[in-house]
């Protein structure tokens, strides 16, 4: 009896400390997540300010641009809380997800238009090239476009004004491929498992290394495996890093 007690008391032990733990990584997260709001609610509070003041100018270039950025801004803020809430949701059973048959080529090109103003207040020049045609795929819609969104605008995030992020698919035997490239510095000595990784942040920010926002790589993980694919990310040989989607093609 005394035996069993004690493996039940330690037992309980290493549970209470492993959730002390992640309360602690999903403390140190938000913290990141704080950051990560930091630049989009700046400017928004930067378009109030003028507001406010009287100061705003609608038939000014720069003044109607700066309602242009808040919006990209809100819509970035609104992206990183979805990814928060869509993962602390997602538990065991993972991301809740309604598939469908679908050819992605519009999907694709809507998310482009979503992010052309980012790319173009980054000075980033941001291409659509489908090499797919109208090869259907099963996929969540919703899911699909937040994920080349984050995939999107964190290649604009590591690439210098004047590069080039290119967004492109490929046909595979059994599947279809969904490329974003960018033309940063890459992704260096960064192991690329790590960026998907729930709390991979962490460790690279620990060890002076940054790539991605928050949780939003680790949401791109979810979202893939869930809709039966999966998602990598490497070096690419022309320079910069290139992120790799891989979903299957729709039954026929």
């Amino acid at each position: 009896m005394a035996n069993i007690t004690d493996e039940t008391t330690f037992t309980t032990v290493t549970d209470d400390i492993e959730q002390h733990r992640e309360v602690d990584r999903w403390l140190e997260m938000f913290s990141i997540f704080i950051h990560d709001l930091e630049s989009p609610l700046a400017s928004v509070k930067y378009l109030l300010n003028k507001l406010e003041s009287g100061a705003y100018d609608p038939n000014r270039d720069g003044h109607r641009s700066l309602v242009h950025s808040s919006r990209v801004a809100v819509d970035r803020a609104e992206s990183i809380l979805y990814d928060i809430m869509a993962v602390a949701r997602a538990g065991k059973a993972g991301i809740p997800l309604e598939l469908t048959t679908l050819v992605p080529d519009a999907l694709l090109r809507e998310a482009i238009d979503l992010a052309s103003a980012s790319a173009a207040e980054h000075r980033i020049d941001l291409t659509y090239r489908n090499n797919a045609g109208d090869i259907a795929i099963e996929a969540d819609p919703k899911l699909l476009k937040r994920v080349v969104d984050n995939l999107i605008y964190n290649g604009i995030r590591h690439t210098p004004a004047g590069g080039t992020v290119a967004v492109y698919t490929e046909p595979g035997e059994k599947c279809l491929f969904v490329h974003v490239k960018d033309s940063g510095p890459g992704l260096g000595d960064i192991e690329p498992s790590l960026l998907f990784e729930k709390y991979g942040q962490l460790q690279l920010r620990s060890e002076g290394k940054h790539r991605g926002v928050g949780l939003g790589l680790y949401f791109c993980k979810l979202a893939a495996t869930g809709m039966g694919g999966t998602i990598i990310a490497d070096d690419h040989p022309k320079g910069g890093a290139v992120f790799s989607i891989k979903l299957p093609k729709a039954e026929v």
